[in-house]
């Protein structure tokens, strides 16, 4: 196990990107300025960034909005001007997909960013397991108390959807058998291409359906294997975690003990190898530091899972949060919309709406619904 120098004064930080609005988490030295729970206008290049919840599932608030959004233009007429309107609320969110799964694969294909606790071999077994074999749709929806696997089955006729697997499908004219042949962060790459060309393909937005088949199994998929193949410590749900942000000292709590320590020895493998980009002072040796193997990271040993008991294994707390946040965060954005109108009258309910919505979201965090890490959407 790599320890973190003396003289090394830096402390684990979640950093939220204004410009992505994705949230990673680093070794911050105090003397930058920024502090645990900070909003940056982008995030700096030269940060090793680890990924673990919620670094991922914050992309959830802008597939729940889309999603919901669709469900409400089916209670409007096909002639009704309002879906015209409501589709700039599916759009504006789509580019929020499109930020952040681009800042994600950049930054993975650059070795900026890491999943913690993530043994990169596994996932990619466990992804080609779901692209050859298939995984019970039945299990997908449970892990997110959602109708959605079963719901795009049930569309293309199945009568018994919930006993039908899912096969996670690049997009055509994508060399299967070669993405497979990738070293497995590259692979890990390809899955975020995959995704991405998902969400850029514009006939994926005519209905509902299209998304959900198209784009939105497909992110599910790719969360359901990181989860996995990561480490539980690497959740988030310990109780001791709960409480995060800027005025606490979360530096003993055991995600941030979990995450200093992965840190550094993923920043001390990339020293060994001569990869390392970033700068501080009084740099430790780290001659002595264990090689990677190959230019995969390999993480500290654990017990192999399959698929099947990954599906016992998600924490209910992550699940009521995408239930429960799903619709919230489409009313939000359904505010902002109505903010840009000229009417002040408009504009006035409109702040009510976000008001209202974001003590929501802290009520649900003080009862312990929710995890304090949760973005509230009336904040952003």
């Amino acid at each position: 196990m790599t320890m973190q120098a003396p003289n090394d004064k830096r402390r684990v930080a979640l950093i939220k990107s204004l410009t992505t609005k994705n949230r990673f988490y680093s070794l911050i030295d105090p003397n930058s300025g920024i502090r645990n729970a900070d909003t940056v206008e982008h995030i700096p290049e030269d940060l090793l960034l680890g990924i673990a919840y919620p670094c991922l599932e914050d992309g959830l608030n802008d597939f729940a909005v889309i999603r919901t959004t669709f469900e409400t233009l089916d209670l409007f007429p096909e002639d009704d001007p309002i879906r015209t309107e409501m589709m700039e609320i599916v759009n504006d969110a789509r580019a929020n997909l499109l930020r952040r799964l681009n800042e994600l694969r950049d930054k993975i294909h650059s070795n900026h960013a890491h999943f913690l606790g993530t043994d990169y071999n596994e996932f990619k077994g466990y992804a080609l397991a779901m692209v050859n074999r298939g995984y019970q749709r039945r299990n997908l929806d449970s892990m997110m108390k959602l109708n959605v696997f079963s719901s795009v089955a049930e569309a293309e006729g199945y009568s018994d959807p919930t006993q039908l697997d899912y096969f996670y499908e690049f997009v055509a004219g994508r060399d299967t058998a070669q993405i497979a042949d990738l070293p497995a962060r590259e692979f890990i790459v390809a899955l975020f291409n995959d995704v991405l060309d998902s969400v850029l393909n514009d006939g994926n937005y005519a209905t509902k359906y299209l998304f959900d088949r198209n784009v939105f199994q497909k992110f599910i998929a790719v969360m359901f294997v990181n989860y996995a193949t990561t480490d539980p410590m690497f959740y988030g749900i310990n109780r001791s975690d709960y409480g995060v942000s800027g005025e606490r000292d979360m530096d003993s709590t055991p995600l941030y003990v979990a995450i200093r320590r992965e840190l550094n020895e993923i920043e001390a493998r990339l020293r060994a190898e001569g990869k390392y980009f970033g700068t501080k002072p009084d740099e430790p040796d780290f001659s002595s530091a264990p090689l990677l193997m190959g230019t995969e990271i390999i993480p500290q040993p654990r017990a192999q899972i399959t698929l099947e008991q990954a599906s016992a294994m998600l924490p209910g707390e992550l699940i009521n949060e995408e239930v429960l946040l799903g619709p919230i965060h489409s009313l939000c954005s359904a505010a902002s919309l109505l903010m840009r109108k000229n009417d002040p009258e408009t504009q006035r309910f409109a702040r009510v709406i976000m008001a209202d919505a974001s003590k929501l979201i802290e009520e649900l965090k003080r009862l312990g619904i929710i995890s304090p890490l949760v973005n509230n959407p009336g904040c952003n």
